[in-house]
């Protein structure tokens, strides 16, 4: 959003750490995936970023390098994309274990284990991206949590 318009950003140089700020601007937590080519559909009117070069730590998308605003070499077919997931595994020795938390309101929690079980420990893997569930474990096995 630029001065008073929605714009899109252009792919060149798109990589996980700029979708990073996006999803952190948005509330969402976690970037999972930065994608080009317009994945999720062309836009349309301005291209407003190119060439960004984000850190990650950045609190939104405008403080990255870039070209400059409205400054760009592209078309919608080259727009950035980005994956966001609001939830998490912490605690784990590998990024395919770990104690269940969900981005709400700001802040991570924890996930009660009532009535957990592999289809919803299936659902968080495929939210990651981490192919198929194998066990769904009970009981703080990866630490107790707060929230």
């Amino acid at each position: 959003f630029h001065n008073g318009w929605w714009g899109a950003v252009c792919d060149d140089e798109w990589d996980l750490r700029d979708a990073q700020v996006v999803c952190g601007e948005l509330g969402f937590g976690t970037a999972v995936a930065a994608s080009h080519s317009a994945v999720y559909g062309r836009g349309s009117g301005s291209i407003w970023l190119d060439d960004m070069n984000c850190v990650g730590t950045e609190w939104t998308i405008g403080n990255c390098s870039h070209n400059g605003w409205g400054n760009s070499n592209c078309g919608h077919s080259e727009d950035a994309s980005v994956k966001c997931a609001t939830v998490r595994l912490v605690n784990g020795s590998t990024k395919y274990e770990g104690r269940v938390e969900v981005y709400h309101n700001g802040q991570w929690g924890t996930v009660c284990d009532d009535h957990w079980d592999l289809t919803d420990a299936q659902v968080v893997c495929s939210q990651l991206g981490l192919g198929v569930a194998t066990a769904a474990l009970h009981g703080s096995f990866y630490g107790r949590g707060i929230g």
